[in-house]
């Protein structure tokens, strides 16, 4: 078990307030050396979890969102400290695709109880910065920064399904330069998905059964059309990932959509389009360069 831990808060990640005082007690019945650190606008995740690793952690804990567990991981990424999760976000997509109990008092038990093992994850990298999920381009960084965080907080994951449906309306489709370790191909589409994470907030469910992010590979994808045949398509294939074991490492050519792995992907959309890591908006310009940094990162997962 972690002898010196950091907990670093989001105070208002997700629909409901996080529990801290329940947090401090259940750290303080641990015996375990600790500290517990909120989020404010002029102190950023990243910051306090490199001090966390001057300060000698041998665990830091995130609790909050995906976008809490980002820049926490951006702050741990090749220190050799590990990364715990306590998901209290509106999906919690990274600690789905990891198994992490989600509910976070759990994950917490899990954590301080020592159920769980050292988990080598892939971090993505883009515009130097990095992502632990994906980087969306068109329709699906359009769901992930336009969602009213009202609705989000009221609906939860449904919100996200809602702003796929207004803005499909409205996306043109695009033609997408794609150099994928050297190989140069143009596909059009709506939106071009380049996922570290295939996961899509339920255990199991995912864009595509190959995607993992622990092989040292990006999996791209272009999602050809906003119809309800490209919805049935993508659930067929990531339902069909539940019960399958196997994996296609190649290139996959559907009606729907294209799929590739690579570890760099140079991409640029004519017309340009939004684009998003992780649910955040990137600023840099087109042409954007995606590589991967493998296994920089290490995550305390539940004990397989």
């Amino acid at each position: 078990m972690a002898k010196k831990i950091h907990v670093i808060v989001n105070p208002v990640s997700g629909p409901e307030p996080v529990p801290v005082e329940e947090i401090r007690r259940k750290l303080e019945e641990s015996g375990a050396a600790y500290k517990v650190e909120e989020t404010r606008p002029d102190v950023k995740p990243t910051e306090l979890a490199k001090r966390a690793v001057e300060e000698g952690a041998d665990l830091v804990i995130a609790a909050g969102g995906d976008g809490t567990v980002l820049h926490v991981a951006e702050g741990l990424i090749e220190s050799g400290v590990p990364l715990g999760v306590m998901p209290e976000g509106t999906a919690n997509v990274f600690a789905t695709e990891l198994g992490i109990p989600a509910d976070s008092m759990q994950a917490l038990e899990m954590l301080l109880n020592d159920g769980y093992e050292i988990r080598k994850v892939d971090a993505g990298v883009v515009g130097g910065q990095h992502f632990l999920l994906r980087v969306g381009i068109g329709l699906e960084a359009a769901m992930t920064l336009m969602t009213d965080p009202d609705l989000k907080k009221r609906y939860g994951f449904w919100a996200y399904l809602w702003t796929v449906l207004e803005q499909s309306k409205r996306m043109k489709h695009t033609h997408y330069d794609l150099t994928m370790d050297g190989k140069t191909k143009r596909v059009k589409g709506i939106t071009c998905i380049i996922c570290n994470s295939g996961n899509l907030g339920l255990p199991g469910v995912q864009l595509a059964p190959e995607i993992d992010p622990s092989d040292g590979y990006l999996n791209v994808m272009v999602i050809k059309q906003a119809k309800l045949r490209t919805i049935g398509s993508l659930l067929y294939h990531a339902i069909e990932g539940m019960f399958s074991s196997e994996k296609n490492n190649g290139e996959r050519m559907c009606y729907t959509f294209y799929s590739s792995p690579a570890k760099e992907v140079v991409v640029t959309p004519w017309p340009s389009q939004i684009a998003a890591r992780d649910g955040e908006k990137i600023e840099s310009d087109f042409p954007l360069t995606v590589g991967i940094k493998h296994q920089a990162l290490l995550v305390a997962a539940p004990k397989s």
